[in-house]
């Protein structure tokens, strides 16, 4: 019982500090002192390329409640444009494209979890852009401290058509794997098994995307859009989960204008 309360006075502490920063301030939140620590065997088979990352399936914490060692789950995005040198930059994610315009999608997440990134067609059904089959072999576990471009690759970009519009993206990130997702994007064998293999040409309709909407309300979530110029200029947008718990998850729309 002491182990517990202890627990249930860090996970206090902490959402109390919490509810005083902005977004970007918690995205680099550290684990507050005193929380335990997981074994540095486990951390060291997390970050061996050759090991596939689990499904999440391990043995439960002494304390089930709040994992207190976990940080806020955060998540960075940029939008990158290519210049005429072929550089790209951050640029301003309110910008509005023209026909030509080549950008990628630059993600950064703050702590272990899985990453879901869909875009709207034309038909209204989302296409899957992250997982990608370039990317750790389709497996959308990402560490702690990861980056992701979308699309994946050196020549990997997006080019704006003559048709004007706007492109509209969905990004999931959860502490665990997203059930409604994975069974239209993964053939996975066995409710234990972590072999997650891509389903080819997978979609994902308008209702599973309403559904994750509706489930992690925008209330719940901090916003945060950094538009600095200077030596090191930052212009991205970041999105914390404040919860600690191993359930949290945050849901982000991306619109991206396309004018003539």
């Amino acid at each position: 019982m002491k182990l517990l309360a202890i627990s249930m006075l860090l996970a206090g502490a902490a959402l109390a500090q919490d509810a005083s920063l902005k977004a970007r301030e918690l995205f680099y939140t550290p684990p507050p002192d005193g929380a335990p620590k997981k074994p540095a065997a486990k951390t060291q088979a997390q970050n061996t390329k050759t090991t596939q990352a689990p499904m999440e399936h391990h043995s439960k914490p002494m304390v089930p409640v709040v994992n207190a060692a976990n940080v806020p789950l955060g998540l960075r995005y940029s939008v990158l444009k290519r210049d005429a040198s072929g550089t790209f930059h951050e640029v301003d994610s309110d910008t509005t494209f023209r026909s030509g315009d080549r950008i990628r999608l630059h993600v950064d997440t703050n702590t272990s979890g899985y990453l879901y990134v869909v875009m709207q067609g034309s038909s209204g059904n989302w296409r899957l852009l992250f997982p990608s089959s370039d990317v750790e072999g389709g497996n959308n576990r990402i560490e702690k401290g990861s980056s992701q471009q979308i699309p994946s690759g050196d020549k990997g970009q997006f080019v704006f058509d003559q048709q004007s519009g706007t492109e509209k993206l969905f990004l999931v990130l959860s502490r665990k794997p997203e059930p409604d997702l994975d069974k239209l994007i993964y053939s996975i064998t066995g409710a234990q098994s972590s072999d997650r293999t891509l389903v080819a040409q997978a979609s994902v309709g308008d209702d599973v995307v309403n559904r994750l909407r509706d489930e992690v309300k925008s209330r719940d979530l901090v916003f945060e859009k950094v538009d600095e110029d200077g030596a090191k200029p930052e212009k991205a947008t970041y999105v914390v989960n404040p919860k600690r718990t191993d359930d949290a998850r945050l849901v982000v729309d991306v619109a991206l204008k396309h004018g003539k």
